[in-house]
């Protein structure tokens, strides 16, 4: 019995010697299999680091309150989107605009981006699913961060972030990138047109949910609804002229919108539509105009297919007639008492020396 103590006592102390001469070499101490026939250790006992695990440079920001959430309501998490992912820039036409209304993002600062993810072959398996958007957007502290530094770019006097949603510019619900900085600015929670018609951040959301329901309806495509919501939304959504002019004019400083907003016809040799005026809601029973801008001369034709996909055979919009020397024309018809509710699609097509050109816009029948 005195021998097998003297053999216990020495495998000890000789384990206790490897264990100090390793620490003091700054190896990783080996840890030595349990004897035969003793209990062996939980695998969830040993804690083991995740060599994957994202490292974070910079503080954490304050964490936003209820007011100063991302746009587009619903859970902050956004781990499967680095800060760092790039979507790519959404198209752009021919003409640009060189009039920003309140409301409307600085187009230098934030021109907008794409989740190329979401396309209109996936858009049933993506944005058109409940709760989708929540599993891609970006952490509040992520967007914070980000609003603050935004917010001095954009010069604004009022520094206080609960002022501002730091918005998708093309929105999730969209096709938007989640974390792309081109595609994420701070945007005004109260904002006005001269008349006092909202363009706040609320407004947006809004008109971007309207949006979602109208791609995944298919009454408009998604392209349609990501040029409805980007730059100029303020623009589409009231149906607002824009002044078009050459790609490379550099935009000018904000401009105060006029009840009569100038309206300039595309350069000859190029033929574009422009749907310039179409209200955001029209109710049942009530006649509605809509008006468009094109090339002097241009034969056009206006259509309007409803949300339970009639196309209307309204008299107004019978007429095809040909562009003043302004480049303008116009239709006004009537909506049926019996025409359903919902998103409706307004488009104006138009057709000059063999070339032809089209634009739709949706409006909502309430």
């Amino acid at each position: 019995m005195g021998s097998i103590r003297v053999r216990v006592r020495a495998s000890v102390a000789l384990v206790f010697v490897l264990l100090v001469a390793g620490c003091a070499s700054g190896s990783t101490p080996l840890v030595a299999a349990a004897p035969t026939g003793s209990p062996s250790a939980s695998p969830s006992a040993s804690p083991i680091a995740s060599a994957t695990s994202p490292a974070i440079a910079d503080s954490e920001p304050p964490v936003p309150s209820a007011a100063d959430v991302d746009d587009e309501t619903g859970s902050s998490a956004g781990a499967s989107i680095a800060p760092a992912a790039m979507g790519a820039l959404p198209p752009t036409g021919g003409a640009v605009s060189t009039a920003r209304l309140p409301g409307e993002p600085d187009a230098a600062l934030t021109p907008g981006a794409l989740n190329p993810a979401v396309t209109q072959a996936t858009i049933h398996s993506t944005i058109c699913i409940s709760g989708w958007t929540a599993t891609i957007r970006p952490s509040s502290s992520f967007t914070t961060a980000l609003k603050i530094n935004q917010i001095a770019k954009y010069g604004y006097g009022d520094t206080r972030t609960s002022s501002y949603e730091e918005d998708h510019l093309i929105s999730l619900q969209l096709g938007g990138a989640p974390a792309d900085p081109r595609n994420l600015w701070p945007e005004p929670y109260t904002a006005t047109l001269a008349d006092g018609r909202s363009t706040g951040a609320r407004t947006k959301d809004g008109f971007e949910t309207r949006l979602k329901s109208a791609v995944c309806a298919g009454t408009i495509t998604l392209a349609a609804a990501q040029g409805e919501i980007g730059v100029h939304w303020v623009h589409a959504y009231y149906g607002i002229a824009l002044l078009v002019s050459s790609p490379t004019q550099a935009p000018t400083a904000d401009v105060t919108p006029t009840p009569a907003t100038p309206v300039v016809a595309p350069r000859p040799g190029t033929l574009v539509v422009r749907i310039t005026s179409l209200p955001p809601s029209i109710v049942h029973g009530a006649n509605a105009t809509i008006r468009a801008i094109t090339s002097p001369g241009a034969t056009c034709r206006a259509s309007v297919q409803y949300a339970s996909g009639t196309v209307s055979s309204a008299k107004g919009l019978q007429t095809q007639p040909v562009a003043d020397s302004s480049g303008a024309a116009s239709w006004t018809w009537k909506v049926g008492s019996n025409t359903r509710a919902g998103m409706s699609t307004a488009s104006v097509s138009c057709t000059l020396g063999g070339h032809s050109a089209s634009q739709t816009k949706t409006f909502a029948v309430t």
